[in-house]
């Protein structure tokens, strides 16, 4: 059996760190070490995660200066001694058996990289619908896939050798936004990605996450980094789609919150850059009810099964 450590980066989340913990001491492993990651964190903060990391065992909190997320986990890995990495955000959990299953997956399949589904909660724990992807096979595919934003939430399910993460020399720590989806451009460049199924990660949508999502602007910039990286990187990428494509997602996102000044700046958007959806987008624009519909019938139908 292999040893696994669970990587958690933790910015002011303590009223979440001990849900996160008490997930992973339920993975019933024999092996295995989890760190948490305090990157730059208040005062009252870190001693909330030091009474609430002395309650497990096999843990141990590192402190850092703020320099986010993917910097956070690239030190936890760093001082990883396990043959396995897996990482977990701070106010995410799992399901028993999610990483028993993966590791199960990962040697049959002989990949470098497990993925998993999602379960995305309220603040509370409570599901409110599943997350799916699908992961190709043919390397190209998945790229791309991964580029214009079709593979999403997928960092609190990844299982990766440590041997593969430091190949592809972790996460890119000059990306403040997509670092993840750069990461596994990386890998699924340089090795094997895989998917378990199985929906064992449980996703916590925030109070006022939604309204996290900012102005046509801003989220074009904060994309931007990620999309001159990799266009330059493989030919068979275009920016100007993935851009078309946000556009796209960010529109239906404005109507559906009704935002209607955004909705207008998308619409300017997408008139230059998808002049044909433009129209289609154009006139949905004056069904707001119709597409609300829409929304509720699908999630409906995701939540079938639950």
């Amino acid at each position: 059996m292999k040893k696994v450590s669970i990587i958690i980066p933790a910015y002011n989340s303590s009223n979440y760190l001990d849900d996160a913990l008490r997930s992973v001491v339920i993975q019933a492993l024999s092996l295995y070490e989890i760190i948490v990651v305090d990157d730059g964190s208040t005062e009252q903060e870190h001693r909330a995660y030091v009474e609430i990391c002395n309650r497990y065992p096999h843990t141990e909190l590192i402190v850092k200066p703020n320099g986010g997320a993917a910097s956070a986990r690239n030190v936890g890995a760093a001082k990883a001694s396990g043959e396995l990495l897996a990482f977990l955000d701070c106010d995410d959990t799992w399901l028993a058996n999610k990483l028993s299953s993966q590791i199960e997956i990962m040697h049959a399949k002989d990949a470098d990289l497990v993925l998993g589904n999602i379960l995305v909660t309220d603040e509370s724990l409570n599901v409110k619908y599943k997350a799916s992807k699908k992961i190709s096979e043919d390397k190209e595919t998945l790229i791309k896939d991964l580029y214009y934003g079709k593979v999403i939430m997928n960092t609190p399910t990844i299982l990766i050798t440590k041997e593969a993460f430091f190949r592809v020399k972790g996460f890119d720590e000059n990306l403040k936004y997509r670092e993840d989806h750069s990461f596994l451009i990386d890998i699924a460049n340089d090795g094997r990605i895989v998917l378990d199924s199985a929906y064992r990660t449980l996703r916590r949508e925030r109070t006022g996450s939604l309204s996290s999502v900012a102005g046509i602007e801003v989220e074009l910039a904060k994309h931007m980094p990620f999309w001159l990286k990799n266009e330059a990187k493989f030919s068979f990428l275009e920016m100007k789609k993935a851009r078309a494509k946000l556009l796209s997602r960010l529109f239906i996102f404005y109507v559906r919150n009704n935002r209607k000044a955004e909705v207008e700046n998308t619409l300017a958007y997408l008139k230059n850059d998808a002049p044909i959806e433009f129209v289609f987008y154009k006139l949905l624009s004056k069904l707001s009810y119709v597409l609300a519909m829409l929304y509720l019938l699908r999630n409906k139908m995701r939540n079938a099964l639950l």
